[in-house]
């Protein structure tokens, strides 16, 4: 069990939400728009992590004068309907539901723009679990996830020793080495234990029930 634990930062991509049949279609939809041909799965599975910017031009080679076209068409779809394909993970609301009554003070920490954080936690009755809900602006070019982990412990006022960070991909754990503060890292997202390894996740769990047991003792 983690002891002193006040705060809990979760990612939402691949941590509170299956998003990716929203985020592979808009994507489909940006490339479609570009005249190139889908990447496979693979490819698109590693889309979901970054920031989007940062994703457009290591992971698909986007030169900096047509990303934003890129991100302009992908969120043209998002925006009507990508973002209600989405599936919040089985155990996620007794989960929360669980840390809430026990005190612990809830925020997401992720590089998803906060306005469809916000759209999907309360489309799916979740937002009133949350004190805050931290995430990145429509006009941030490469949103570095210390600092919005950083952000969230600000607003919830806690301590790097009080908190603890929830992801899926080890840009979650980079950001949280880079503020002190333990990650978990989830297996049902999308990284891998491989990945969890090494870049030094201090847990790796493969349900929603396990991060209660590790935050709890239940």
């Amino acid at each position: 069990m983690i002891s002193d634990c006040k705060a809990v930062l979760f990612d939402f991509d691949g941590t509170l939400a299956d998003s990716s049949e929203g985020i592979f279609k808009s994507l489909l939809y940006a490339f479609e728009c570009d005249g190139k041909p889908a990447p496979d799965e693979a490819t698109l599975r590693k889309f979901i992590g970054p920031p989007i910017y940062d994703s457009f031009k290591t992971l698909f080679g986007y030169a900096d004068d047509k990303i934003d076209y890129m991100i302009e068409k992908y969120r043209e779809r998002y925006r009507k309907t990508g973002y209600s394909e989405t599936r919040i993970y089985d155990g996620i609301p007794a989960l929360l539901k669980a840390l809430r009554e026990s005190g612990i003070k809830i925020a997401t920490a992720s590089s998803k723009p906060t306005v469809f954080i916000e759209k999907i936690l309360q489309e799916n009755g979740l937002q009133a679990y949350f004190d805050y809900i931290g995430g990145t602006q429509f006009d941030n070019i490469s949103a570095d996830k210390s600092v919005v982990l950083q952000n969230a412990m600000d607003a919830l006022g806690v301590t790097a020793r009080e908190t603890v960070m929830v992801g899926d991909r080890l840009f979650d754990i980079r950001g949280a080495k880079r503020v002190g503060v333990p990650c978990i890292a989830v297996l049902y997202g999308f990284g891998s234990r491989a990945e969890f390894i090494e870049h030094g996740a201090e847990y790796i769990v493969e349900t929603p029930a396990e991060i209660k047991t590790l935050l709890l003792g239940e």
